[in-house]
């Protein structure tokens, strides 16, 4: 499998200008026959809390439209970030992925609202996970602060081989971010592709660190801070054959783990 990590520089709540760059990175990708391309946390606006501006209607939304026009275009799946208001007249943090066809084949909301940042006074959280088929694959989505709750990656990984994380991480926090991720990597026995953005908004900085880490909790991408288009190429059986040689996940005792909850 090869993946395309577009780590992003976000131009504050300004969807065009970012489309420009998601479109250069897009075709980039497609050039060097990327599978997937994924897009940080709230793709074309930065991690905002002014609905009013940045959300869309969930119906009828241009940034859907957007990525699922080129996605159809250059025979590439995408995985991208965006918030969208609901008929219930709330508004979700979604990872949203189109496939090859430009349909959609997974739509997952922010499971755990970020409320140290606010998040959660403008977001409600979301209630299940998604799975999808990337070309024979089954993978998962979650987004930046879900990272820190182990207990749905595992959920996740069931079924799981490729889990997808999207975020904007400060840099305050950067060796949370890296470590969570190994940890997530290797305690599922699944790849994890964690894409972060990089830069400066109104109040954080960013310096990306967008990684692939393998089954065995290793990072095997380059760790980049600049804005950059991140590609790695990967052997996804490793998931299978570390699982048949490490039997972990059958000794796993959720029967016990519940009555604790």
């Amino acid at each position: 499998m090869k993946t395309a990590l577009a780590q992003l520089d976000i131009i504050w709540e300004n969807k065009e200008a970012n489309k420009i760059t998601a479109v250069e990175f897009i075709k980039k990708a497609e050039k060097n026959n990327c599978d997937i391309i994924i897009f940080p946390e709230m793709s074309l606006t930065g991690f905002s809390m002014n609905i009013d501006i940045i959300a869309e209607k969930e119906e009828n939304s241009e940034t859907v439209k957007f990525f699922c026009e080129q996605a159809a275009e250059n025979n590439i799946y995408i995985t991208f970030g965006i918030a969208l208001t609901g008929s219930d007249g709330k508004t979700r943090n979604y990872a949203i992925t189109c496939n090859r066809h430009g349909q959609i084949v997974s739509k997952y909301a922010k499971i755990h609202p970020f409320s140290h940042g606010v998040e959660h006074k403008y977001f409600v959280g979301g209630d299940h996970i998604e799975w999808f088929d990337l070309d024979g694959v089954t993978a998962s989505t979650f987004v930046c602060y879900d990272t820190r709750f182990p207990e749905i990656f595992q959920a996740a990984s069931m079924k799981s081989k490729l889990i997808i994380v999207i975020a904007c991480w400060p840099d305050v926090r950067t060796e949370h971010w890296e470590t969570l991720l190994k940890a997530r990597a290797l305690e599922n026995q699944c790849y994890i592709c964690g894409v972060n953005r990089t830069g400066r908004e109104m109040k954080y900085t960013y310096n990306g660190h967008s990684l692939v880490a393998s089954p065995y909790g290793r990072i095997i991408s380059d760790i980049r801070e600049d804005e950059a288009l991140i590609i790695t190429e990967f052997d996804i059986a490793e998931v299978d054959k570390y699982r048949h040689a490490f039997a972990m996940k059958s000794d796993r005792r959720p029967d016990i783990y519940k009555k604790y909850l």
